[in-house]
């Protein structure tokens, strides 16, 4: 009889383990995970949560959006922008490379010369972050567009000239905006920069400070205010509206975040072709441009099963199926197992892409490290810089004397 009750016992625990997934589940690790991103990229990194949540037995993530997370205590944070800044200046993460370490995996090293991953990297090249979202400025054009005038969308302008001449044309064709641009400063100032092997600071001391008042910049600043005024140009107030205008078909060019690739691309009712950021062919060789984006960084002082949790999503998330997903649904450059922004990796449906990869390659490796610099990224940098060409399009300002403005007003920022 003994026997007979315990195996009734046994039984009956077996039973309620299968029919209680939320028995099962409270025995899993829970960590928080923030993040700051838009609504459509969000809901592809909850997609992508759950499918972690679903597979692993050990570990569970509770993604919430930062603005809803105030009494929460984030292990993982995906940030940009401020947040990124306030972050690294208090110091209070776990670097990524000893959170994945201490699990069994390391990341790759990265070169210092590598676009656009200073910020995410110590001296050493070692992971400070994760950089899940990195893009860079492309061209888009409406190919229908470039059809009705007369130009070939297989041979896209490559020079700023070149492109002059296709706007000119849309112009008199009867196109009102010709051309628009998403995040003027970094587009027309990093990138442009960038494009030419030229950089946006430089050394003052044991730090550095922002140069953007050189002849390239300024010659480029110039060449934009006179397309504001012949109308070949509109920059709107905000990234979003320069790009709703061209899914629109108001505007026929933008150079804008090779990220936008998905939105623009189910949204426009015409086709759209992808090609480099242009470049002046009479200013020294052709450069890369930079990769920016967020980055999925670890909170200090968490326990040890806290970044167990940690090292095993981002296992999962830099799995290939999971990266061909999440580049699909974002428009971010695909990482490789060890961490490392890949070209190789890229879906053959996605030109964006492609052409983001091939044009940051270009960056010359035999010259000095250039766009590494934390100072351009600053937040309140940004925003003098933005604030700045805006008065040269209100034709408040020459070029010279925005940027020369610039360079003074950004050396007071710390």
């Amino acid at each position: 009889m003994q026997q007979f009750i315990t195996r009734l016992m046994v039984g009956a625990m077996a039973t309620l383990a299968i029919a209680s997934p939320l028995w099962a589940a409270e025995k899993r690790h829970t960590v928080v995970m923030t993040h700051q991103l838009d609504d459509a990229r969000a809901g592809k990194l909850a997609e992508l949560v759950a499918r972690f949540n679903e597979s692993d037995k050990r570990y569970e993530i509770d993604l919430k959006p930062a603005s809803a997370a105030a009494a929460d205590k984030p292990t993982l944070m995906v940030l940009e922008g401020e947040g990124e800044d306030a972050l690294r200046e208090s110091k209070q993460f776990q670097p990524m490379y000893q959170v994945m370490s201490s699990s069994g995996v390391t990341l790759a090293r990265t070169g210092q010369r590598d676009a656009g991953i200073g910020m995410t990297v110590d001296s050493r090249g070692r992971r400070l972050a994760l950089p899940i979202g990195m893009h860079t400025p492309v061209l888009f054009y409406n190919e229908d567009a470039f059809r009705a005038v007369g130009l070939d969308p297989s041979a896209p302008p490559r020079t700023w000239k070149s492109l002059q001449e296709a706007l000119g044309k849309l112009f008199d064709a009867g196109y009102a905006c010709p051309y628009t641009v998403a995040r003027p400063s970094w587009v027309m100032l990093d990138n442009v920069s960038a494009r030419q092997n030229e950089g946006v600071t430089r050394r003052a001391g044991r730090s550095e400070e922002l140069n953007v008042n050189g002849m390239l910049q300024i010659r480029h600043v110039a060449l934009m205010a006179s397309w504001v005024r012949a109308r070949y140009l509109h920059v709107f107030d905000s990234n979003q509206e320069a790009e709703k205008r061209f899914a629109r078909g108001e505007c026929a060019v933008i150079a804008g975040s090779s990220a936008s690739w998905p939105t623009l691309h189910q949204s426009a009712g015409f086709g759209v072709g992808v090609s480099q950021l242009p470049y002046y062919d009479d200013h020294g060789n052709v450069g890369g441009t930079l990769a920016d984006g967020p980055s999925l960084w670890a909170a200090s002082k968490r326990s040890r099963n806290d970044y167990r949790a940690a090292a095993s999503f981002v296992r999962f998330m830099l799995k290939p199926e999971n990266q061909l997903a999440w580049q699909r649904g974002t428009g971010y450059l695909p990482l490789d197992a060890k961490g490392l922004v890949t070209a190789e990796a890229v879906a053959a449906d996605q030109p964006n892409l492609q052409v983001a990869s091939e044009q940051l390659q270009l960056a010359d490796k035999k010259a000095k490290p250039i766009g590494l610099s934390e100072l351009p990224r600053k937040a309140k940098v940004r925003a003098i810089l933005d604030e700045e060409l805006a008065a040269v399009w209100a034709d408040l300002k020459p070029a010279k004397q925005a940027l020369d403005t610039a360079v003074v007003r950004a050396s007071a920022v710390r």
